[in-house]
């Protein structure tokens, strides 16, 4: 039982730091030269990670120094495309941050996860609670 508890929060852990990877590794195009078919195609290729996240009171500036610091490890590994991290605008939201990934694939993201929960210096914010989710695009 302890074992399968520490499976579920490493793999909770992984999907949290996923979602904390960055933009700073796309792949730059001239916007005007590639056609939405296109756009729809590569798009229906890849896993997008969606990663809402409770942030605990007074816990803000921490996570999304968390964010940062998974990010930073996360864009330089294999099968990483973008990220961002959204803010609500609504005080009172449940999900004060929400992070959106691209990764080429499934196992790309949960390869990536895995070496970064080895990484002694990415510690999570006490009370953090991610919600993350792997996804396709299905439609534009």
């Amino acid at each position: 039982m302890k074992n399968t508890l520490n499976i579920s929060k490493t793999i909770l852990l992984v999907l949290l730091v996923i979602g904390i990877t960055s933009c700073t590794n796309e792949k730059k195009t001239d916007s005007k030269t590639k056609n939405q078919e296109t756009m729809a195609n590569d798009n229906a290729k890849h896993t997008v990670l969606i990663n809402p996240f409770e942030v605990p009171k007074g816990k803000l500036e921490a996570s999304i120094k968390y964010w940062e610091d998974c990010r930073d490890f996360l864009k330089t590994q294999p099968g990483y495309i973008s990220t961002k991290l959204h803010q609500s605008i609504k005080g009172d939201a449940k999900f004060e941050l929400i992070n959106v990934a691209v990764w080429e694939s499934p196992k790309a993201f949960t390869d990536a996860m895995q070496k970064m929960m080895k990484q002694p210096e990415i510690v999570p914010v006490e009370g953090l609670k991610p919600t993350p989710s792997l996804y396709t695009v299905i439609r534009e």
